[in-house]
């Protein structure tokens, strides 16, 4: 499954609900959110990309901390093979939408929380695709 495959098949309502429920500072950049996500399910992939990327989220505790029992998360990409693990801030829209979903984060996460986090990641640097 691909990731515009989960836009396809998932609101935006739901997917904000948990940006809402994750990121305190999601309230600040609700309407940028909302841009975004009109954007990414209308778009049209005109540039297919060669290689397979797989997007993955996790959840943890800090290690160092043991008192500390937040939930952090994170969502990235990688390509089978490969140890290093990428950034999505940088990530151009329409390349984003191609990438795969990991299938572990499939089976441990729902549509709209990989989204959500995906979705947070991807705006890390800005809203804008272009950067200088």
């Amino acid at each position: 499954m691909r990731i515009i495959d989960l836009v396809k098949m998932c609101r935006y309502e739901d997917v904000e609900k948990e940006l809402k429920a994750h990121y305190d500072d999601f309230p600040k950049e609700k309407r940028k959110f909302r841009k975004l996500w009109s954007k990414l399910s209308t778009m049209t992939i005109k540039n297919v990309i060669d290689e397979e990327w797989y997007l993955y989220v996790f959840a943890g505790r800090d290690e160092f901390d043991e008192e500390d029992e937040e939930i952090y998360y994170d969502a990235g990409a990688y390509q089978k093979g490969d140890e290093m693990l990428c950034s999505l801030g940088a990530t151009p829209h329409e390349e984003f939408l191609q990438y795969l979903v990991d299938e572990n984060t499939l089976k441990k996460f729902a549509p709209e929380s990989i989204l959500a986090h995906a979705l947070w990641e991807l705006t890390a640097y800005s809203f804008e695709e272009k950067f200088d």
